[in-house]
């Protein structure tokens, strides 16, 4: 089997495993889609449960949070079918392109273009006329945040206008064509038989959650030195300086792990439930961004972005 496909940012290669740690990182790299399913399921059974107290319980606040709590699975959901635009989920392309629709529809995206965008975004992160993630950072650290609670509107808009080929665009239309008809389907229903409230808490504002304060938080911080670099910076496009890691086991279980996110960039092609395993055979032998809780350099503004332990000289695997 080929190596997993790995970022072609600079610091790529110096971060890169090599010997047998690169032979353990193409083990990880195998899809496992009986894996990828017990933890889809398991995050849909989180969501129906909340779903089903915010029905039998619609009492304020306790339907405030749960949602809250919804929206924090709704962003799980998306981590999970952003590993199926990486084709991490399934070895089956269709069983990827399917369950990855499915899943994007939670967000109402359309799942061809936030793939299609997102492998440029590997490709080019950091890089301010390629990478289409370059507009969120652009503004600095204080733009930052307010810019990401627009990641939704402006998505759609950048998937309608995007430089795609005329096949991808067409699928592109027809998914958010689908998502539009299912969307005023449900809300249509939902008001003709008096369940606006359940749609309300239980999709409308567990979303509004995600677009306005998870996704800054959780998205804008994964680039956050980006923001904070020069435009004509050589570090704004080094891996070791553009991307944190989070290595928090709790925020990994909750958003399914995208909080190693120099692992996910350095190897795209590992699942997201095996990343805190790629990320132990990196911290001994590497230095790359991490910090112990999502928003850390906020905090700690007299500390600049915590690294990694330095590369070791210890032998052991």
């Amino acid at each position: 089997m080929s190596a997993p496909a790995r970022s072609e940012q600079r610091g790529a290669r110096e971060l890169s495993l090599s010997g047998p740690d690169a032979a353990a990182a193409i083990a990880l790299a195998r899809p496992n889609g009986w894996m990828f399913s017990a933890w889809l399921l398991a995050h849909l059974a989180v969501s129906a449960s909340l779903v089903a107290l915010i029905v039998y319980y619609p009492q304020p606040p306790a339907v405030l949070l749960l949602s809250l709590a919804l929206g924090s699975e709704l962003h799980a959901l998306t981590v999970l079918q952003h590993d199926c635009g990486h084709r991490n989920a399934y070895r089956s392309q269709a069983a990827n392109l399917w369950v990855g629709r499915f899943l994007a529809f939670f967000v109402f995206l359309p799942f061809t273009s936030f793939t299609e965008l997102h492998k440029q975004h590997h490709r080019f992160t950091g890089e301010p006329e390629k990478d289409p993630d370059e507009w969120y950072y652009a503004g600095g650290p204080r733009w930052l945040f307010l810019r990401e609670g627009l990641f939704m509107p402006r998505f759609i808009k950048e998937s309608l206008t995007a430089r795609l080929p005329a096949p991808v665009r067409a699928r592109v239309r027809r998914e958010l064509a689908a998502n539009v008809v299912l969307l005023t389907l449900l809300v249509g229903a939902s008001l003709h038989y008096g369940f606006f409230a359940v749609v309300f808490y239980a999709l409308l504002l567990p979303m509004a959650v995600l677009a306005l304060v998870i996704n800054p938080i959780a998205r804008g911080y994964e680039h956050f030195p980006v923001a904070l670099l020069d435009r004509d910076s050589p570090q704004r496009r080094n891996l070791a300086n553009n991307t944190v890691t989070v290595h928090n086991r709790w925020l990994g279980l909750l958003w399914a792990n995208i909080v190693y996110h120099v692992e996910h960039h350095l190897y795209p092609g590992v699942p997201f439930y095996r990343l805190p395993r790629l990320h132990r055979l990196l911290r001994e032998r590497r230095s790359y961004l991490v910090e112990p809780y999502t928003l850390y350099s906020l905090f700690h503004r007299h500390t600049p972005l915590r690294r990694s332990v330095e590369p070791s000289t210890s032998t052991a695997p």
